[in-house]
């Protein structure tokens, strides 16, 4: 039985409340539990209850994560703790011949390859303990000093925070400078909110890409091949992923962000110079103010051009974030749509001293509404 199965059985939320955390999920990521919580469908401990009835695996507890075994911890270590989405919580006692056994605490406590991994690095049996996400996610940077991906970190919801443990708040700021609902509305042009046209399933022409390529940096994915590979995606990771590789050769930077709470979250990205400076997914930018990211997200539309404001904070900070010299004159940005709403942001610059050109233009709005389709197609499926 599937974890939305059972809640609705329960009662515990109804039908709609669990299309929107659908819909959140194939949008924005994350399990479904961690899209319940983070809507205010249910809480922590609510999820933690029912994954452990799913599962049949006993409940790793804020008491239990908060007191671990510093020794297990080290043994286990930060790259596989994150990968694994586990973290040892001690030994357990066996009797006399029994072989040892480690309790570890897992969001995936039924995956096998996990499991063994696991039992070679610490040579015992593991128990496992089920743990919701976001819990998870806490646990991991304040045990190990992995940070959480800018999209887990999420402002207190209005009524109350989200918490990780029975003390600690799960979840920040989403970065300081974030704009409050106020704030955006003041922030807002004068004349409001320029709402996009109806979207409407039109025939695409495809052809060949005639923007030209970064000087020494080879494309790695055809314009045709990246239309397909959104057109056929079955998962969002597929859709970003495929947006990332087209930027390969065509621009200097490319940055695909998620829209949540006032804030331009980063998802991926490219940089031609080799590893932003900051990874692109503990980048979070205000959405406030005037900025290239704003205008594209209100409007709906490519923003194309210098930033709107002669100071440029926002863009001078993801700039600094990419490792970007000198700063681009002119930057691109364009809004993925899903029924009236930016839910991505995808931030393009040309390289030094180049100027965008029409095409490329284009074909990134091309293939937003490409990801826009997709979304809705993935979000049908998930609904079932």
């Amino acid at each position: 039985m599937k974890l939305g199965t059972l809640l609705l059985r329960n009662a515990a939320i109804g039908l709609s409340q669990l299309e929107s955390a659908l819909r959140n999920q194939v949008l924005y990521g994350g399990r479904l539990g961690t899209n319940l919580v983070e809507l205010g469908f249910i809480d922590l401990e609510l999820l933690s209850a029912y994954l452990a009835e799913l599962s049949g695996y006993p409940i790793a507890t804020p008491t239990l994560l908060d007191e671990v075994d510093a020794s297990l911890l080290e043994k286990l270590g930060a790259d596989d703790a994150h990968a694994l989405r586990a973290i040892p919580l001690g030994r357990l006692a066996a009797g006399d011949g029994a072989p040892p056994q480690v309790a570890v605490a897992m969001v995936e406590p039924t995956r096998a390859e996990s499991l063994e991994i696991l039992r070679s690095r610490f040579d015992a049996q593991v128990v496992p303990y089920v743990v919701p996400e976001l819990r998870a996610l806490y646990y991991l940077e304040k045990h190990f000093g992995l940070p959480r991906r800018a999209r887990f970190i999420r402002s207190a919801r209005p009524g109350g925070e989200v918490r990780a443990s029975g003390a600690v708040p799960a979840v920040a700021s989403a970065g300081a400078g974030a704009a409050t609902p106020a704030e955006r509305r003041k922030s807002q042009p004068l004349q409001g909110m320029v709402m996009p046209p109806a979207f409407t399933l039109e025939p695409r022409r495809r052809r060949a890409s005639q923007v030209p390529a970064v000087p020494g940096v080879p494309i790695t994915a055809t314009y045709t091949a990246t239309c397909d590979a959104i057109d056929t995606a079955t998962h969002r990771d597929q859709i970003g992923e495929a947006l990332v590789h087209y930027a390969k050769g065509r621009v200097d930077a490319l940055v695909l962000f998620l829209i949540r709470d006032g804030n331009a979250l980063g998802w991926g990205g490219y940089v031609a110079g080799g590893a932003p400076r900051t990874p692109i997914e503990e980048i979070s930018l205000p959405l406030g103010g005037a900025s290239s990211l704003q205008s594209a997200h209100d409007a709906g539309q490519p923003f194309v051009g210098p930033p709107p404001s002669a100071a440029r904070p926002v863009e001078t900070k993801l700039w600094q974030a990419l490792g970007t010299t000198p700063e681009p004159g002119i930057v691109i940005v364009v809004p993925v749509m899903v029924r009236q709403r930016s839910v991505n942001l995808i931030y393009a610059h040309p390289i030094p001293g180049a100027s965008p050109t029409a095409q490329l233009v284009h074909e990134l709005n091309d293939l937003a509404n490409r990801a826009q389709t997709a979304y809705l197609r993935l979000i049908r499926q998930a609904r079932g």
